[in-house]
């Protein structure tokens, strides 16, 4: 069941893998780097990987077991994500949003609900929980938050890391907040100035 609460994550995840302040903008952020994605960049790699981020955000009730999930979880989870990518990624820029992924995300939830992937949604989507084990439920709920975030969250606090690349939502007074993380991306960037400020001239 999602609720739009501090994520409470499960191992293998941490808490600093959920800086986004919103389910989808979590999700899009299950890389190493985006800005500069490394050749081992992947985070969901194993259904394993998937349900436990889905249960750290609420969209599982209970803890994932082995065999649990459907079949081609992986690669659907990812395909959500890539869309939903696409989507923010460009409303932090302030650029239109891209219809292709937008649409594609639009089908994915459509066709899942009429196929009753998700029988139980209530107006904002705070009650809304997939079957691991129905094939297309977990990507179907995905897409259905992604399509209503689109719609929800304020396009002008959409931001993207400027270290890595990961999206989150500026909650912050004045609206300013540049990294995903002061602890991470923010104190990696203040060292490398620091470097660059003390580097002696050649």
């Amino acid at each position: 069941m999602v609720t739009l609460a501090t994520p409470r994550a499960r191992a293998p995840w941490v808490d600093a893998q959920f800086v986004g302040g919103h389910p989808m903008l979590d999700l899009t952020n299950t890389v190493f780097d985006r800005a500069h994605p490394a050749p081992d960049n992947e985070l969901l790699k194993t259904p394993s990987d998937v349900l436990t981020w889905c249960e750290s955000v609420g969209l599982l009730d209970s803890a994932p077991t082995p065999g649990d999930a459907a079949a081609g979880l992986v690669e659907e989870v990812r395909n959500v994500r890539e869309h939903a990518w696409a989507v923010f990624d460009a409303v932090s820029r302030g650029q239109p949003v891209p219809t292709g992924p937008l649409g594609a995300l639009l089908e994915r939830s459509g066709a899942g609900l009429r196929a009753g992937h998700v029988p139980d949604i209530d107006v904002d989507l705070r009650h809304l929980a997939a079957d691991r084990a129905v094939p297309g439920a977990i990507a179907t709920a995905l897409a259905l938050l992604a399509v209503h975030a689109v719609f929800t969250l304020p396009a002008d606090r959409v931001r993207g890391c400027g270290r890595c690349g990961w999206l989150f939502l500026d909650s912050s007074r004045g609206g300013r907040r540049r990294w995903c993380s002061m602890s991470t991306c923010g104190n990696r960037e203040k060292a490398s100035r620091h470097r660059q400020v003390a580097r002696p001239a050649t």
